[in-house]
């Protein structure tokens, strides 16, 4: 027999709905272990990307484990139900207030140290769309230090004024917003990959002569469509927040006429025919 729980609006949550609502929190949790692959083209050896990309999900799922398994194992079921910093209380139990402490100036460090790298990541990825003709030309524009400058100011700008319109009473409420629009945000774009991946599969496009490999992808590729799927029907039990994830992907559109009208000039120069010099 499963107790349910009860949301804000004091209506019952079954099983079923407690799993979807973890599904959402721990990809979202997993969100980014990828993101080395966004910066390939600025490694020295291709292999390190993949490594980074393995290692770095195998790391943070150990991570996940030992700390979920370490709070459960030292806070009683009730305690764990009414706590909102579920960590810190298991270390205080251990190490006392001195241990609350250090792990919040751990945690700053960690806070630090991942600011750093979703400030380069948000630059490098509009950065990289421009380079390839997908994006607004001037976000190719670089310092010195080959730095997409213009690219970082304008794409954290726009992050802290996102940031700034979710402050509400709730800090909790506020990153939980937080966390089911990004994570929706992302998920649209995985949903297309992992359909695009079984139209290929089904197709046979760029398979020739690799039966095992198709075999291998579309299995990946079936259970990637099922899994996002199941994580958009959960998101979409919050309607309005769905429509604020989807809005985000939406806003894409207003860059298109700029992005189209400046391959149409540059198709318009190299259609120029050259002068010849005598």
């Amino acid at each position: 027999m499963v107790e349910p729980r009860l949301d804000d609006t004091g209506a019952s949550v079954g099983l079923l709905g407690q799993i979807s609502n973890a599904a959402v929190a721990t990809l979202w949790a997993f969100v980014g272990v990828e993101s080395a692959v966004v910066f390939a083209g600025r490694a020295k050896k291709q292999i390190d990307v993949k490594r980074a990309t393995i290692l770095g999900l195998f790391i943070a799922l150990a991570i996940y484990i030992g700390v979920s398994t370490l709070v459960m194992g030292l806070l009683s079921q009730e305690a764990l139900i009414a706590s909102d910093k579920p960590l810190i209380d298991a270390i205080v139990t251990v190490l006392g207030p001195i241990g609350g402490k250090l792990l919040a100036g751990i945690g700053l460090i960690s806070l630090f140290g991942s600011t750093i790298g979703w400030v380069m990541l948000s630059a490098e990825v509009p950065y990289q769309a421009a380079k390839q003709g997908l994006f607004l030309p001037v976000f190719k524009k670089e310092n010195e230090k080959n730095i997409p400058v213009f690219s970082m100011v304008i794409t954290n700008s726009l992050g802290q004024l996102f940031i700034f319109s979710t402050i509400s009473n709730s800090i909790s409420a506020a990153f939980d917003f937080v966390i089911y629009i990004a994570t929706l945000s992302y998920l649209i774009p995985y949903f297309i990959a992992a359909v695009f991946q079984l139209k290929l599969v089904f197709t046979g496009e760029t398979y020739e002569g690799q039966p095992r490999s198709k075999v291998i992808d579309g299995a990946v590729a079936t259970l990637a469509t099922l899994y996002s799927t199941w994580v958009i029907y959960a998101g979409t039990a919050d309607i309005k927040t769905f429509m604020f994830g989807m809005a985000l992907i939406v806003s894409g559109i207003f860059f298109y006429g700029p992005v189209a009208k400046s391959h149409q000039t540059k198709k318009g120069v190299s259609d120029t025919p050259k002068r010849q010099i005598v």
